[in-house]
């Protein structure tokens, strides 16, 4: 691995795990075993590091949103659209979490804003392909509620399981239980096939008398 890709991996874990404003450049190259001198050959400042880690993101969102439906008429494509979102944002986390002020790096602050409206609007596409496919029985403005609702379960799950569990390492039951809450936002909306289906799409998740 190149010791660009090295950094980034490294940056990436010690962010999710503290936090970008408790983690250093100098940590870095220490967790790394490089010179300080031989990171900033690469990234002169942390927020050079945290801009190309955002770029990672982008870049993955767009790839996920590219991808078309597997199979637009059964729930399980859109439980495992979910699935992947979460999975997402579990690996840069540090960023979901990370709130750049406008008036200090405006640059950061519509990226990350961007990420979040991107996020919003494949998620009314996904529902309104469900409504489309007979799977959910909801008008319009009805979508647009269920999406927000959606959106901000989706951008807190994680922060709940933490809070809740002290979630350190996230689990396929945790990826399932994130899946079961989103989908039970859509429940009264279900068709009658979408519920027919549901069952075989969303196996356990996390039990919620762990604590």
């Amino acid at each position: 691995m190149k010791t660009r890709d090295r950094i980034l991996k490294t940056a990436l874990a010690l962010f999710n795990e503290s936090g970008e404003a408790g983690v250093s450049l100098a940590q870095i190259a220490a967790a790394l075993d490089i010179s300080e001198g031989n990171l900033w050959y690469h990234f002169r400042t942390k927020r050079d590091l945290i801009a190309a880690l955002l770029d990672e993101l982008e870049q993955t969102i767009e790839q996920q949103h590219e991808r078309p439906p597997a199979d637009p008429g059964n729930v399980s494509t859109y439980a495992d659209y979910s699935r992947q979102c979460f999975r997402t944002m579990w690996a840069y986390r540090f960023l979901y979490r990370a709130r750049f002020d406008p008036g200090k790096d405006r640059e950061l602050a519509e990226r990350r804003l961007a990420i979040t409206v991107r996020g919003h609007h494949h998620s009314e596409r996904h529902l309104t392909e469900m409504a489309r496919c007979k799977l959910l029985d909801a008008s319009p403005s009805e979508i647009a509620e269920l999406v927000t609702a959606d959106r901000i379960v989706s951008r807190y799950w994680f922060d709940y399981l933490q809070e809740r569990y002290g979630l350190v390492q996230l689990s396929e039951a945790d990826l399932q239980s994130g899946v079961k809450q989103i989908f039970a936002l859509y429940r009264p909306y279900l068709s009658a096939a979408a519920r027919a289906q549901i069952a075989a799409a969303m196996p356990p998740g996390r039990k919620a008398a762990r604590r």
